[in-house]
C-alpha cells in the first residue's frame, strides 16, 4: 500500500488539475463559444485543447520548483489569486463573444460594462434571474473555499520524485503538441473567428486584448486626425422641391438569422401576406440587405451609424464624435435645412441613474417614456408596447405636422428577453396606456407559427419567439400605414443588428423602401433593392452607414429629374471616415 499510495495521491492530484481546468472553461462551455458536443472532440480530438488550460498548466509547473513552506504559501495564494482573475477574464470574454460575437476590447467595452451595471440597478429582474445571481455568487463563495485547497494538495503532490518527474514529462510531451496544434489551428478558418479563437491560453487572450485596445485608441487619434471628407455638407446645397414625409424606423434584434433560408419558420409566408396587403392599399415595397455595424446588442452605435453616415462600430468612436454632433451634417440636421419638422420616437429613454436623457442628434420633437404618458401595463423590456408608442406620436406630431416631416422610431416590443408573448392588437391603441384600460383587441398580436418550441436551450425557440415580437412590430407598422401614413411617405424599414444568438459571421439586416410612388421605388433596383419585402440577394452591398447617402441620392434624384448624373449628390456606400463640419451660421 504504502508503495502504491503516491500513485494515488496522484490519481487524485491529476483529478483536480483536470477540475480546475475544465472550471476556467465553465463560463465558454456555458456561453457555448467553445463546442460543447462529445463528437466534436470525439471527431477532431486536437479541439481538447479548448478544455485544456495552458495557464493553469504553467502554474503547476513553476509550484513543481518551488520548495513547499512549513506555514502559508505566498506562491500559493498568488497562484490561487491568478486563477480567480483568469475565471473573471473568461467570463468576460465568454459574455462578449456570445453576445456580441467579437472579441473583448477593453478600450470598447470598459464604458458597456458601466452601463450593464446601471442596467442591473435600474432593471426589475425576474426571479430567475435573481436566483441565478445569488446563486453565481454562492458559487463563487464554495470555489474561495475548496480551490485553495485543492492548490496546496497539487503544490505538496508535485514537489515529490514522482511529482516532478511526471511534470517534466508532461512538459515534454505538451509544448510540441501545442506548437503543432498552433501551427495548425492559426492557419484554418474557425467558427466564429476571433484572437480568441487562435489563442491557446487566457493570458495570451488577454495581452492581445491590450493590443486590440491600443490599436482601437490610435485608429480613433488617426480617424480624428485624418483629412476630412465634405460630401455631406454639400448636400445642403441640392434644392428639394417635394420632398416625402419620411418615417426611419429601426426594428429591435431584427437580423438576416430570422429573415434568411434558414431564418424563422414562416417568416416567408407572412412577409409575403404582409405584402399583398399593403400593395392593397396602394404601397410599392423594395427590400436589401444591410451591414449593421454592431452584432447582438448596442443598437445606440448603429442607429448612430446610420443618422451620422459614419461607422460607428464601438462606444469610444462615437464618444469622440459627440462634442462635434451640434454643428455635424448628419441626417437629422439636414432635413431639418431642407425644411423638415423632425422627431425621435423612443419609448424606453427615461432618466436613471448612470443614465442621462440626451437628444444628441437635436430632432425637434422627443417622445421619450415620460412624454408618451404611459400607464398601462408593463410590456418587455420596453415597458411601452409599439403600437402604443407609434399612435401617440401620429396623434401629436404626425397628423398636426405641417409636410414634409421626419420620425425616427425606434421600436422596443421585439427586444430581449422574449419571455411573455406580444400583446394583443387593439382598435384603438391609445386606450392601452390607461391604467384601467380594457381596450378590446382587433386581432391577436401574432399568427401561428410553425416549429414552435418550449426549450430556451434551442436556437431555433429563440428564434421562433423572436419572430412573434417582430411579427407583432410589422403587423402595427401594416396596420398603421394602410389607415394613417400620409399618401406622399417615404418609409424605411432597417433592423439595429442580429439576434445575440444568431449563428453566423454575418451581421446583415434586412432593409425595406415602402412608398405608394413607384417610380421612387424603381429608383432602389441599381443598389440591390428587390420587389418586395423579403430580403434577398447577399449582403454587404450595402452599409448602415451608407443608407444616409444613399437616401439623399435617390430623393434628390427624384425630386429633379432634369439634373444632369454628375451633378447629383454623391453616394458613399460605406459612408465617411470623417465628415466635415458645417460652418458657423451668421
Amino acid at each position: 500500500m504504502r508503495a502504491t499510495a503516491p500513485w494515488c495521491e496522484g490519481g487524485v492530484v491529476l483529478a483536480i488539475g483536470m477540475g480546475l481546468s475544465i472550471l476556467l472553461r465553465v463560463p465558454d462551455l456555458v456561453a457555448g463559444t467553445v463546442p460543447t458536443e462529445v463528437t466534436q472532440y470525439v471527431a477532431h480530438p486536437a479541439r481538447l485543447y479548448y478544455l485544456f488550460s495552458l495557464d493553469l498548466f504553467v502554474l503547476v509547473s513553476l509550484l513543481a520548483v518551488v520548495p513547499v513552506p512549513e506555514g502559508r504559501s505566498r506562491v500559493r495564494a498568488v497562484v490561487v489569486g491568478v486563477l480567480f482573475v483568469l475565471l473573471g477574464y473568461r467570463t468576460y470574454d465568454a459574455t462578449v463573444m456570445a453576445m456580441l460575437h467579437r472579441s473583448p476590447i477593453f478600450y470598447a467595452d470598459a464604458s458597456h460594462l458601466v452601463g450593464a451595471f446601471y442596467l442591473l440597478v435600474n432593471a426589475a429582474l425576474p426571479w430567475r434571474h435573481v436566483v441565478m445571481g445569488a446563486g453565481g455568487l454562492v458559487l463563487v463563495g464554495v470555489l474561495a473555499s475548496i480551490v485553495p485547497a485543492g492548490v496546496r494538495r497539487i503544490h505538496h503532490w508535485v514537489r515529490t520524485p514522482a511529482g516532478r518527474r511526471l511534470v517534466l514529462a508532461a512538459n515534454l510531451v505538451t509544448w510540441p503538441v501545442i506548437a503543432a496544434v498552433a501551427l495548425g489551428e492559426r492557419g484554418s478558418y474557425l467558427h466564429r473567428q476571433t484572437y480568441r479563437s487562435v489563442c491557446l491560453s487566457t493570458t495570451e487572450a488577454l495581452v492581445r486584448n491590450v493590443q486590440a485596445s491600443r490599436t482601437l485608441r490610435d485608429d480613433i487619434v488617426r480617424r480624428a486626425q485624418s483629412t476630412v471628407d465634405s460630401t455631406y455638407a454639400t448636400y445642403w446645397a441640392h434644392e428639394w422641391k417635394q420632398p416625402p414625409s419620411i418615417y426611419l424606423v429601426m426594428i429591435e434584434s431584427y437580423g438576416m438569422a430570422l429573415a434568411g433560408p434558414a431564418g424563422a419558420p414562416g417568416y416567408g409566408r407572412f412577409m409575403a401576406r404582409t405584402s399583398d396587403s399593403l400593395r392593397t392599399a396602394g404601397w410599392h415595397m423594395a427590400s436589401a440587405q444591410s451591414t449593421a455595424p454592431v452584432f447582438g446588442g448596442l443598437s445606440w452605435l448603429s442607429a448612430a451609424s446610420l443618422l451620422l453616415g459614419t461607422p460607428v462600430e464601438h462606444q469610444p468612436v462615437l464618444d469622440v464624435l459627440r462634442p462635434t454632433l451640434p454643428r455635424y451634417p448628419h441626417l437629422v440636421r439636414l432635413l431639418q435645412h431642407h425644411g423638415y419638422e423632425t422627431a425621435t420616437l423612443q419609448p424606453p429613454v427615461r432618466p436613471r441613474p448612470g443614465l442621462s436623457v440626451d437628444n444628441r442628434y437635436g430632432f425637434d420633437r422627443t417622445f421619450y417614456l415620460e412624454d408618451l404618458n404611459y400607464q398601462g401595463p408593463r410590456v418587455g423590456w420596453g415597458i411601452v408596447p409599439d403600437q402604443y408608442s407609434l399612435a401617440v406620436a401620429h396623434e401629436r406630431f404626425v397628423a398636426p405636422a405641417s409636410p414634409p416631416f421626419f420620425l425616427f422610431f425606434e421600436t422596443v416590443t421585439s427586444h430581449a428577453p422574449w419571455t411573455a408573448p406580444p400583446p394583443p392588437l387593439v382598435d384603438d391603441p391609445l386606450s392601452m396606456g390607461r391604467p384601467d384600460a380594457s381596450a378590446s383587441p382587433s386581432a391577436p398580436a401574432v399568427l401561428p407559427v410553425p416549429g414552435d418550441s418550449s426549450s430556451w436551450a434551442d436556437v431555433r425557440a429563440r428564434r421562433t419567439r423572436l419572430f412573434r415580437h417582430v411579427q407583432y412590430t410589422w403587423r402595427t407598422l401594416r396596420d398603421y400605414l394602410r389607415r394613417k401614413a400620409p399618401p406622399n411617405s417615404l418609409v424605411v424599414v432597417v433592423g439595429d443588428h442580429q439576434p445575440y444568438f444568431a449563428d453566423t459571421e454575418s451581421t446583415a439586416t434586412p432593409v425595406h423602401m415602402l412608398s405608394r410612388d413607384e417610380a421612387l421605388i424603381r429608383r432602389l433596383g441599381p443598389y440591390g433593392f428587390e420587389r418586395g419585402l423579403q430580403p434577398k440577394g447577399r449582403g454587404g452591398s450595402l452599409r448602415h452607414a451608407g443608407l444616409y447617402s444613399l437616401l439623399v441620392r435617390v430623393l434628390a434624384a427624384h425630386d429633379a429629374d432634369r439634373r444632369p448624373t454628375a451633378d447629383r449628390p454623391p453616394y458613399r456606400p460605406r459612408g465617411v471616415g470623417r465628415a466635415a463640419l458645417l460652418p458657423p451660421r451668421p
